[in-house]
């Protein structure tokens, strides 16, 4: 087996991970992304209020996840933040169904993956 030299790295890929974002979420919240990630495959972030737009730079989360009371303090600002990301903002009511997270999760993941170029095609170059 021979070992990857300097000049081999250059033709390795960024590993490109989809992620939701969790701003400012409870430990309610975070449990339920945690869980619907699971099913869906995605690695879940989290972070507070005045490092979401950092962190979404610098993560380009699929789903943007944000408790409704958070959301409605500066919906705008969550709007334009998801889409300088391509990502997609699940505003999250305090009387959450965990029965329906998923799901929706779901949806916005795929309404967001449709918005970015395709990573397959990353490969073929």
């Amino acid at each position: 087996m021979r070992s990857v030299r300097e000049t081999d790295a250059e033709t390795l890929r960024d590993m490109k991970i989809p992620v939701t974002l969790v701003v400012a979420g409870g430990a309610d919240l975070l449990a339920a992304v945690g869980s619907a990630a699971l099913s869906a495959q995605v690695l879940v972030a989290e972070c507070g209020i005045s490092d979401a737009t950092d962190t979404a730079a610098q993560m380009r989360p699929l789903v943007i996840v944000v408790p409704a009371d958070i959301f409605d303090s500066d919906s705008d600002g969550f709007q334009t933040l998801a889409r300088d990301v391509r990502a997609q903002v699940m505003r999250v009511p305090a009387d959450f169904a965990a029965a329906e997270f998923e799901e929706q999760l779901k949806t916005l993941m795929l309404e967001a993956e449709a918005k970015r170029p395709s990573w397959a095609d990353d490969l073929k170059s």
